[in-house]
């Protein structure tokens, strides 16, 4: 029989069975049929109907094998669903354990279908899944158990809402791996946040049930479901018990710290500090326990700022000549220029705590006026980043002395600095200071204040959520000041972020159709969608509500809100809806922020962002062209990604100004970190930004985006790096939020300051039990080279002119050798030195045993592996190098952890310790512990003298 299907030259004579009466020749035709399928499908989709009506005979007794022709035709024609619908129908003869390419692809589709209407369920109850379709889905889930291809039913258990599935594959493999694939690559990309948080508490629970469970991984997830209380019942059980778990717990608090919003570590302290019943007062009155106020103090982020801060002084590598050379060439009268070196300054002094800068060039300070003037000033936050103990001292003769105000433009700007120092760690000492500023003020010049406060305010109060901030800001929104509401708006965005409080959303909306002021609307417009931070599916409603808007600014809304709700997820709607907007909205500004949105979207993976934008790069609207440099620049920060390169050299020379500075600002972000020896064309682009500074005819535009990229590859002294995730994967609110508002210095250029905010130290921070510094070495098993700083600028040196020799004619030479004498000495030229070569190419030159060993010696230094000493710069790239040697004295708690502040534990503790000193300014906040200190091998950098910026009272301005 096989032998007579294999010789059919047409399946004709087999469809004309199907017009038979009797049953038995219909069923060996479809018999026949489903054997041809693949080789005669054309000829038999002509007679599918005839097929279909068999199978919808419910008399027919194989009816299920109509429905698997049926099913395999509309395969062969790409009609999927109707392929699946009709497999459902053929039952058990559909198998699953075929291999071939028809049965794959119709139980993807199945997978797929059944992952959509249960995503579809989780919004409408109403929904119902066809039984069938669950069978299949449940019949291809039993086959992976049956393989252990555990991953694969993850996976699809998440996609499809299944939860007790995923508690079966969760308890049937490897537990522990399988929870950390589901906590690191599986969580943040639910588009649910209510799926998302039965499934966070889905491995909790399973976390709890291990006899010795990792706390760690329990608290990351307690912080996402926000429970404070819990977390702070671990934290206190690990600091009672042996000098692991306190360690532990140490741990736990600086990743919390890191990862987890401000909101939930001051909950997590407050659950710590004993309350007002009265067993509480007394085991207060004992005192409080060490452990627990090094947990509260790691929390609080002092302990993370202060060590970020000795790392960033200690090895700050700022090239001054660049920033002294620039400062030449700009042209300091216009704000434009000046603007440009202010920000230039700060950002390559970025939590350095070095304003030397400020201090040599005080006649370019005094040329700043108005808002020149006020970036000047929040530029010593930037510097002064983290710098919380005494940040009111620093600002001290900037800030307003009682109810006056004196120069209104450089106390806002001191308002906006005190909130970068403190951001995302204000203490209830700043808020109320600045929250107070809001209402203290009076007069014309009170919006400048106020201005100044609202974006100061909403900085230090990053992700808090406090309701009475919220007021006070909505206070300042409904004064209809241009100046006040704008900064309103984003302060409103920055205290609620990731909040999804409807009823401040509700009076953002409604003010934003109300007022008549474009500046207000357009930061209402980027308040809303931070907000909306990280809300996924909780945010398509109000997206969809804002684009059916006629006013582009609110549209332009839509677009924040997509960006920020979808943040880091690579999710495929959110991305066709950026698309789509990027080529059809009538408004540039709509356009260029969709474009940009791509690279915060696609922030988890950078890889495919070069691929997506390269078209969009070469539109013919510049604004399109603009959006594509920074969504390049924001997917692909620090990675030094040779495809997104590529795209943007080309970009330095286009011919509109401001797609220049933005192709000038992404290759910074991405090349930020670099040396000529890991990227050579490092050196290239430093060229291009000197080159397009130094033309003498060029834009202000080019020459701003190339001077402040000048800072930015250099931030914080060469020691920080761009990022938006922590080194867990974790988004970072405060870093999104501040590359977002970065971007609105297109509008405000005050606005630039926020970059500081993604700025993220690089470097091995290892602290003992005593939260100190020990004095340990990290082996890196690579050149070098690779991962030095960028050799410094060279000052041009000046050569004194050299003097000519007198030209001799032949004549007189001639006339000189005839008429001299015989006894005088003949002039002979004298014999050239013989050149010594080094390495002749293309010949074998033999080399004594001593040079020969010299040169061995250079080449295996290059490259044998080099010691990475405690509070040095360590490179993103650079840690799948380092090692931590075997047999150290100091060993980490967090293992396979490399960067970031990690706790180790000291195995031999009877011997003294040698520690790091300290160039702070005081220590005293540290607990003094009975450690023998090595002396500090050089003097103690002291603090730098107080000094005021020499600018006038702007009483008039």
């Amino acid at each position: 029989m096989a032998g007579q299907v294999d010789t059919l030259t047409s399946a004709s004579g087999l469809i004309s069975l199907l017009d038979e009466e009797e049953r038995e020749l219909q069923y060996y035709g479809l018999t026949q049929l489903e054997a041809v399928a693949d080789r005669f499908w054309t000829e038999i989709s002509d007679s599918i109907t005839k097929i279909e009506v068999l199978y919808e005979d419910e008399s027919f007794e194989h009816r299920k094998l109509a429905a698997l022709v049926a099913s395999k035709i509309y395969f062969h024609l790409g009609e999927f669903d109707d392929a699946l619908n009709f497999a459902l129908g053929a039952d058990d003869l559909f198998r699953l354990e075929d291999t071939s390419a028809y049965v794959q692809t119709v139980v993807n589709h199945a997978i797929d279908k059944y992952i959509e209407l249960r995503s579809k369920d989780d919004v409408d109850a109403t929904i119902d899944v066809d039984s069938r379709l669950e069978s299949v889905v449940e019949r291809m889930v039993e086959r992976c158990f049956e393989t252990k291809d555990y991953g694969q039913v993850v996976g699809i258990s998440i996609e499809a809402r299944r939860l007790d599935i995923l508690e079966r594959a969760l308890a049937s493999g490897d537990t522990r791996s399988l929870l950390a694939y589901v906590q690191r690559d599986c969580i943040d990309l639910i588009s649910s946040i209510r799926v998302q948080g039965q499934v966070q508490e889905l491995v909790v629970k399973v976390l709890m049930q291990f006899a010795e469970p990792d706390y760690e991984a329990i608290c990351v997830g307690l912080s996402k479901l926000n429970n404070p209380a819990t977390t702070a019942g671990i934290l206190r059980h690990l600091t009672q018990g042996d000098e692991d778990k306190v360690l532990s717990a140490y741990q736990i608090a600086f990743d919390l710290n890191a990862n987890a919003t401000q909101e939930f570590t001051k909950a997590v302290v407050a659950e710590l500090t004993p309350s007002e019943d009265p067993e509480a007062e007394a085991i207060a009155a004992g005192g409080e326990p060490a452990e627990i106020s090094r947990v509260k103090s790691i929390l609080s982020g002092e302990i993370t700022l202060k060590l970020h801060l000795e790392f960033l002084f200690r090895n700050n590598k700022t090239d001054m000549l660049i920033l002294n050379h620039t400062c030449k060439l700009m042209d300091s009268r216009l704000s434009l220029a000046h603007s440009a070196i202010t920000f230039a300054n700060a950002f390559m002094h970025a939590g350095t705590t070095v304003d030397n800068f400020l201090r040599d060039n005080l006649e370019w300070l005094s040329r700043a006026s108005n808002w020149s003037k006020f970036s000047a000033t929040a530029a010593l936050g930037v510097i002064h980043h983290g710098h919380v103990k005494h940040g009111f001292n620093l600002l001290q003769p900037y800030l307003p002395e009682g109810l006056s105000s004196v120069s209104p433009y450089s106390e806002g700007g001191a308002f906006f600095a005190l909130g970068l120092i403190h951001a995302g760690h204000g203490t209830d000492k700043v808020i109320s200071y600045l929250r107070d500023a809001l209402v203290l003020f009076s007069g014309p010049t009170a919006e400048i204040l106020q201005h100044g406060a609202c974006l100061g305010l909403g900085t230090a109060g990053m992700g808090s959520g406090g309701e009475d901030v919220g007021q006070a800001l909505l206070g300042v929104l409904y004064t209809d000041s241009a100046i006040a509401g704008e900064a309103a708006g984003l302060g409103l965005g920055m205290v609620m972020m990731g909040s999804n409080n409807e009823a401040v959303l509700k009076e953002m909306l409604l003010y934003a159709k109300e007022t008549e002021h474009e500046k207000i609307i357009r930061a209402l417009a980027v308040g809303i969608g931070m907000i909306m931070f990280g809300r996924k599916q909780e945010a398509d409603p109000l997206i969809e509500r804002l684009l059916d808007e006629e006013d582009p600014l609110l549209r332009l809304g839509a677009v924040h809100t997509i960006t920020m709700a979808y943040c880091g997820t690579g999710d495929n709607g959110a991305i066709r809806k950026l698309l789509h907007l990027a080529v059809s909205d009538v408004k540039d500004d709509v356009r260029r922020a969709a474009v940009t949105g791509l690279g915060f979207v696609l922030l988890r993976s950078p890889e495919q962002v070069p691929r997506m934008v390269e078209l969009l790069s070469q539109s013919f609207n510049p604004h399109v062209r603009a959006g594509a440099a920074l969504a390049l620049g924001i997917a692909c920060a620090g990675s030094g990604s040779k495809k997104a390169v590529q795209i943007l050299e080309p970009m330095l020379k286009d011919s509109v100004d401001f797609v220049v500075e933005a192709a000038c600002v992404a290759l910074a972000f991405i090349l930020i970190q670099q040396n000529e020896t890991y990227d050579p064309k490092v050196a290239d682009v430093r060229k291009r930004y000197a080159a397009l500074i130094e033309a003498k005819h060029g834009e202000g535009v080019t020459k701003f985006g190339a001077a402040i990229s000048q800072g930015i590859i250099d931030a914080g002294g060469r020691n920080v790096t761009i990022e938006l995730t922590s080194g867990d994967g974790q988004l970072n609110m405060a870093a999104c939020a501040g590359m977002l508002l970065f971007t609105q210095f297109w509008y405000w250029f005050p606005l630039a300051h926020f970059l500081a905010l993604t700025f993220k130290p690089t470097a091995l921070i290892a602290v003992n039990k005593s939260l100190r510094l020990p004095k340990l070495d990290a082996t890196c098993l690579s050149r070098k080279a690779l991962f030095a700083y960028p050799a410094a600028t060279e000052a041009p040196t000046v050569v004194a002119p050299t003097k000519i020799a007198t030209a001799v004619l032949s004549t007189t030479a001639k006339a000189r050798r005839s008429g001299g004498k015989k006894g005088e000495d003949m002039e002979v030229e004298a014999p050239r030195a013989t050149p010594v070569v080094e390495e002749a190419a293309g010949m074998d030159v033999d080399e004594g045993a001593d040079a020969k060993a010299i040169k061995k010696g250079r080449k295996g230094a290059a490259e044998s592996p080099f010691a990475v000493g405690n509070m040095t710069r360590l490179l993103p790239y650079q840690e799948r190098f380092v090692k931590w040697p075997a047999g150290s004295r100091y060993v980490p708690v967090k293992q396979g952890a490399i960067s970031g502040v990690l706790l180790v534990k000291d195995t031999t503790p009877d011997r003294p310790e040698d520690l790091i000193v300290s160039t702070l300014e005081d220590d005293e906040d540290l607990d003094e512990e009975e450690v023998v200190t090595a002396p500090a091998t050089s003097t103690e950098v002291p603090p730098p003298e107080p000094f005021e910026y020499p600018f006038d009272n702007d009483e008039s301005a």
